[in-house]
């Protein structure tokens, strides 16, 4: 899956275009400390650390933005069209049978990360919608990020 538009920016240097101290830009972009099923020069997705479901992603530019207010419009459009491209293959890799797609935009908001971020929540009909943060051991996080990166590698041609 292409979710690559042409664009002015693909550097993923701390130094250039990343925050010191961000837990996303230090932690996620620069050590690769997480479960990554998709990533481009704009953007990176992975699995949220303390997710509300297995194969909760997290979509985040690979420029430091804090929120809605600031993120340059370019990068907010590659993260709404990875949003709409990931969402049918994140139902399929994890058999769900919806979806919550948000963005928190500050501390009183319950943005606890302050780097933009869009969250993908995949929502099963037998349970009951909680936003309560749950615990998979480091087995179950590695066995989904497998299934929705090879599911993104077998995307269907009639998806976008």
């Amino acid at each position: 899956m292409d979710l690559t538009v042409s664009g002015r920016h693909g550097d993923t240097g701390l130094e250039r275009g990343l925050k010191r101290g961000c837990v996303f830009c230090e932690n996620i972009l620069t050590h690769r400390a997480g479960y990554f099923v998709y990533e481009n020069e704009f953007l990176a997705i992975f699995l949220d650390h303390a997710p509300v479901e297995l194969g909760h992603l997290l979509i985040i530019p690979k420029v430091h933005f804090e929120n809605i207010f600031d993120i340059d419009q370019e990068y907010y459009l590659k993260i709404c069209e990875a949003a709409r491209r990931i969402a049918p293959v994140l139902l399929r890799a994890t058999d769900a049978d919806g979806l919550n797609i948000s963005q928190n935009n500050g501390a009183c908001a319950n943005q606890r990360i302050m780097h933009y971020h869009l969250h993908m929540i995949p929502r099963f009909c037998s349970d009951r919608i909680s936003w309560e943060r749950k615990e998979f051991s480091q087995e179950e996080m590695k066995g989904i990020s497998t299934r929705i990166r090879e599911s993104i590698e077998r995307k269907r041609p009639n998806e976008p």
